[in-house]
């Protein structure tokens, strides 16, 4: 079935309430029990443990999303109130999902079970006494990664009034809910009445749920469940291939002395009744690092099925990327020469680092070709949340100044920038400011306003954005402002370098009045508050030190054409550092932390304050003064074309983009030649026709030096990028950070408690907004429920997770000297065994130089923890029996009490209860 396209012809009032479809071909189960392998369906998305009622009839019914914004519907019906009751969660897409579940009306005949105990309530030794443990209550796990609406078009109805689509089903056993709607020039809006389901289904197919990723050394158990829907009890073959070798699989026995043998497949028997689905699990040790194929087969004399899936293997350890880029200018010159070094820790973990050389013709190319992901940092705030926005204008902007925009790029670009816009307008205030958290701040913040009115300025040119909108923005600045002329911060300061150093605010007082200037059509309207403003920042200029303030000072006063902005430029001039071809400015480094190597890497603060300065250069009409400062941001980026954070991103990107317009080369013919040694070398091209593509190439890992020759005409950017993994402890940390394992963790439920603090220097006592990334053991997953109690806490502004809910991320406004402790809970949802420590990090988001990371081992599993049946072997047997001795015998219950035994503490208890009053808690 899934070779073959599915096609539908219809009128949606001619369907049933419940279509089902059952898709049967010449290679599909039933005809043959060699089945194609199924590649292309979603995640797991529901996992919940349903006790069976006594009292009501239980029904269960999934229906999955078809259309954007419409819900996943599960109806469970139990011994419930009334009225339906219903619980919301939200996908990461934003994305509201509910549960429903109601009570029905047949009810079968009652059971009564017999028990020793007393009833509900009775006694002082009563079992229902005592609370029934958090984490034995039935939960509903659910997958984040549920899949995209996938069929979802635009088209004509032509004459006849009827349209026939053809449309691969997705390889998901599953429903879809189908609904449209259609708009006539004559009968105008017209809706489906009632949505239609759609239930795609297999009599007899195989199915596999993997984890997010495992750590190399880890051994996970594959879970496989075989669904048997045909009228006959089947016997089937399970087999799980290893024909690339990418693992090996793993018995119990070898578990102290490691001994690895080639394997090309294992299989195990089922025996599946009608009706029914039976599970079975291998484990294996993946041998490489990467993707590796899960491909699983199930085979019985009437039906069989194939399931392959891609199972994600990484390094022990967090990933540290570094990026060099070099500008090649051979406009002048027939050649240039440039020296990389890859310089990797000895304490990096081995095998964990790769080595890549790029090449583009374009300045921008690099960040055009990723759009998406311009940052590895997470952008959860509404500031952040200006890095899916912003840099999409840049593009747009230059793409068109240089005759290069495309009906694609722009295309992405626009829907990016529209999704950007609807969800700023979630951090709105009710006053018209924004604030990086939206309502749940006290009040809006006076630099992100400033920030969104300039930018939805710049968006009005390429999407519709509501003008009212930002002037209602621009008037409670306006509202604000201090009667000296400056705009002080109203909300919580997230970005302490834009109130300055002095404390005077030009900093931020010139940020605001760029978003006055740049919004042209309202200056006559603002004409008081922007000259209140530029006096400001004028008399405060002639004395500033703070060479960030300094900065913005002489941008703003460019914009303004103030009759001082040629005196300011030259005294940012005289603070500028600069080598051989390139200029640039850098914060202070204080004399505690001179030795700190952080300071070595690129700087949120110094690309700001060289961008601000660029900028300045370039309104100022001094291209070639500004081409130093050019070649060394290009230099600062991150191999996605992006830079650390979302405030240095934003401006660098613009400030580069505003210069190499006017330095396009269309007859670009530049050759590049990598050499690693003398006998390897590597030989690119970059001309007109292929000066947007980004060309890589891996090098090998080994490589730790790259000469780069180029020769011809015109210029290109070439970068050297490398990663490498690190298992130990941060060096120089500005945080104190301290991850404990709390004592009521057990192999199935993790408690980790993380206390961060700030450390201070140089009379800095409070970081910008900090950002925590706590990451779980392989196998284990957020537990979603907990996550709004932390958001409630007053210190956690916002809370989130990523890589499959196996990382947390928690937002702070700052932090300082205070201890703050908040803690995280996971559950196990895949059996892995032999986990490696898990990483938690902590950074200042504006000022990467701040920065800890320490590593926790969560519980401690083994192969006889996670194994299934026959692979337990005797060796799990007698660890088992050897655990039961230890544990002493009970006694009776004192004062001759019965209903219960007593034990030592530190015993493991294991009874089995059944009581004759039902719904009783335990």
């Amino acid at each position: 079935m899934y070779s073959e396209v599915f096609n539908m012809a219809f009128d949606v009032d001619d369907l049933s309430d419940t279509d089902v479809v059952t898709i049967v071909d010449s290679s599909s189960s039933i005809a043959s029990p060699t089945a194609p392998v199924r590649k292309d369906f979603p995640e797991t998305w529901l996992w919940k443990t349903i006790g069976s009622s006594r009292v009501d009839r239980l029904s269960v019914e999934y229906v999955f999303v078809l259309i954007p914004m419409f819900v996943v519907y599960l109806c469970t019906n139990n011994t419930l109130p009334e009225g339906p009751i219903y619980k919301f969660h939200r996908a990461p897409n934003g994305t509201v999902l509910y549960t429903t579940i109601e009570k029905q009306r047949s009810i079968p005949q009652r059971q009564v079970l017999k028990t020793n105990t007393r009833p509900p309530l009775a006694g002082p030794f009563a079992f229902s006494r005592i609370p029934r443990p958090h984490r034995d209550i039935p939960r509903l796990f659910l997958s984040q990664e549920i899949q995209n609406t996938w069929l979802f078009d635009n088209t004509y109805s032509g004459f006849s009034g009827e349209k026939t689509l053809q449309k691969k089903v997705p390889d998901t056993i599953t429903s879809w809910i189908i609904t449209g709607f259609s708009v006539n020039p004559v009968y105008g809006l017209g809706l489906t009445q009632q949505p239609r389901k759609l239930k795609v289904f297999l009599p007899f197919f195989v199915s596999t749920n993997l984890p997010y990723s495992v750590k190399r050394g880890e051994v996970v158990a594959i879970p496989i469940v075989v669904f048997n829907y045909l009228e006959d009890d089947l016997t089937a073959e399970v087999v799980l291939h290893n024909d690339e070798q990418e693992f090996e699989f793993a018995d119990v026995e070898n578990e102290i002395v490691e001994s690895s043998k080639v394997e090309l497949f294992r299989q195990k028997r089922l025996d599946i009744a009608s009706n029914t689905g039976k599970s079975v699990s291998f484990m294996v040790k993946p041998k490489k690092l990467g993707h590796i194929t899960i491909k699983v087969t199930a085979k019985t004399k009437l039906a069989g099925d194939a399931v392959e899936r891609q199972l994600l293997v990484e390094p022990e350890g967090l990933p540290q990327f570094i990026n060099q880029a070099a500008f090649i200018d051979l406009r002048a010159v027939p050649e240039v020469t440039k020296t990389f070094e890859v310089q990797i820790p000895k304490n990096a973990v081995p095998d964990s680092t790769r080595v890549e050389v790029a090449v583009i013709g374009d300045v921008m190319g690099s960040t055009i070709q990723n759009l998406d992901s311009l940052i590895r940092m997470p952008y959860g705030c509404g500031e952040q949340n200006m890095l899916n926005f912003v840099p999409n204008i840049v593009v747009l902007d230059y793409l068109k100044a240089t005759n290069k925009l495309t009906a694609n790029i722009e295309t992405k670009a626009k829907k990016f920038m529209e999704a950007g816009y609807q969800r700023e307008l979630s951090y709105k205030h009710r006053d018209g400011s924004f604030s990086a958290f939206g309502e749940s701040d006290n009040s809006g913040s006076t630099w992100l306003t400033a920030f969104v009115a300039r930018s939805f300025k710049q968006a009005a040119n390429h999407i519709t954005i509501d003008e009212g909108v930002i002037d209602k923005s621009l008037e409670w600045l306006s509202d604000h402002q201090a009667p000296n002329g400056s705009f002080p911060e109203v909300g919580v300061v997230s970005h302490k370098d834009m109130q300055g150093g002095s404390g005077s605010g030009v900093a931020l007082t010139a940020y605001t009045l760029i978003a006055f200037l740049e919004n042209i059509n309202l200056v006559e309207k603002y004409k008081n508050t922007i000259n209140k403003a530029i006096d400001y920042v004028y008399r405060n200029t002639e004395s500033l030190d703070d060479t960030y303030a300094l900065a913005l000072a002489a941008y703003a006063l460019q914009l303004a054409d103030h009759s001082s902005k040629g005196l300011i430029l030259s005294k940012l001039d005289a603070k500028a550092t600069t080598d051989s071809d390139s200029k640039w400015w850098h914060k202070p480094i204080p004399e505690a932390d001179e030795k700190n190597p952080w300071y070595g890497r690129p700087n949120s603060v110094n690309v700001e304050m060289s961008s601000y300065g660029m900028l300045a250069f370039l309104q100022a009409g001094l291209d070639t003064d500004a081409l130093p400062i050019m070649k060394w941001l290009i230099g600062q980026r991150n191999d996605k074309g992006g830079f650390q954070s979302t405030q240095d991103t934003v401006v660098g990107l613009q400030a580069l983009a505003k210069l190499a317009a006017k330095i396009t080369s269309p007859n670009n013919d530049v050759t590049i030649t990598a050499k690693i040694n003398e006998n390897q070398e590597k030989r690119m091209s970059v001309n007109a026709e292929n000066g947007m593509i980004l060309q890589k190439f891996e090098l090998p890992s080994a490589a730790r030096t790259v000469e780069i020759q180029a020769v011809g005409s015109g210029f290109a950017v070439v970068q050297l990028s490398y990663k490498y993994n690190m298992n130990v402890t941060g060096e120089w940390p500005r945080f104190v950070l301290d991850p404990q394992v709390n004592a009521n963790s057990n192999p199935d439920h993790l408690h980790l408690s993380v206390c961060a603090s700030f450390v201070p220097s140089a009379g800095q006592n409070v970081s910008n907004m900090a950002v925590m990334e706590v990451g779980f053991p392989s196998g284990f997953t957020a537990d979603s429920d907990t996550l709004p109690s932390l958001e409630n806490m007053p210190f956690i502004k916002k809370v989130e997770t990523k890589d499959g809910d196996t990382t947390v991320v928690l937002y702070f406004d700052n932090l300082d000297q205070r201890e703050l402790c908040p803690t995280i809970s996971a559950f196990r949802t895949h059996k892995v065994a032999k986990q490696k420590p898990a990483p938690v990090v902590i950074y200042d988001y504006y000022d990467n130089s701040r920065i800890a990371r320490q590593f926790y081992e969560g519980p401690k599993a083994s192969l006889c923890d996670i194994c299934e049946n026959e692979d337990c072997g005797e060796a799990c047997s007698i660890r088992s029996q050897k655990q039961r001795s230890s544990d002493g015998p009970g006694r009776q219950l004192p004062g001759g009490e019965s209903g219960g035994i007593l034990v030592s503490g530190g015993q493991t208890l294991h009874f089995t209860v059944v009581s004759e009053y039902p719904w009783s808690r335990w």
